[in-house]
């Protein structure tokens, strides 16, 4: 998968934003129509799972955007870097020889400079993963591997492990919890917001190059 454009990009952040915001907007009309709390339940289930999802996405696809650009390693930020050398030093974890280690790191040196940024990307083998798991830190992990700011989001990350991960992981365990419709409509608005602001920032972010070491102005 190539995304060379940045209208690609935003084509494909809009399209995966649309169906998902469908999904939640139904199910919020249903709870509110039938006042059923039940559905507030599924709806908080419905809500991580579409957090979750999008975030993921959203921050492959960015990876996807900037591997599209040809640049090479030693022209990145250093959170691309890592993503890279991830790769190159998986052979030492098995192994507690220093001849492991030294010929990674010689290969990894004499490569750095001429080496271009890529990636292996599908739906089923992500570059970013969230771990089944989209707590704050997670999710904050995500942010730092990219290379974007997770400051503001934190007074939300509360929200992240109590109204949506904590209820979340209750409800798919079967915990007999009740969560009032103004319960659900609050996280709604928290999570969908913070969807969106994410979308945001990961444009601004290819558009303004903020993968490169040395911003372009």
């Amino acid at each position: 998968m190539k995304i060379k454009k940045l209208e690609k990009l935003q084509d494909l952040l809009d399209k995966d934003m649309v169906w998902r915001k469908k999904e939640l907007i139904d199910i919020k009309l249903l709870i509110h129509s039938t006042q059923n709390p039940t559905l507030c339940r599924a709806g908080i289930a419905l809500l991580s799972a579409h957090f979750e999802g999008f975030i993921k996405q959203a921050a492959n696809y960015y990876v996807v955007y900037v591997a599209s650009q040809n640049i090479k390693l030693s022209e990145l930020s250093t959170n691309f870097v890592a993503i890279h050398s991830g790769k190159v030093f998986d052979q030492c974890a098995t192994s507690d020889k220093i001849t492991v280690y030294q010929r990674a790191i010689d290969d990894f040196l004499t490569k750095y400079t001429t080496l271009n940024f890529k990636v292996s990307y599908s739906p089923e083998h992500p570059v970013i993963k969230t771990e089944s798991n989209p707590s704050s830190i997670v999710v904050k992990n995500i942010f730092d591997s990219i290379g974007l700011d997770f400051s503001p989001y934190e007074t939300k990350a509360h929200y992240i492990d109590t109204d949506l991960l904590s209820n979340r992981h209750a409800v798919v365990h079967g915990d007999n919890i009740r969560i009032e419709i103004s319960d659900f409509d609050g996280t709604f608005e928290i999570i969908t917001e913070f969807m969106r602001q994410f979308s945001e920032q990961v444009l601004d972010a290819a558009m303004s190059k903020k993968y490169l070491k040395t911003q372009v102005d």
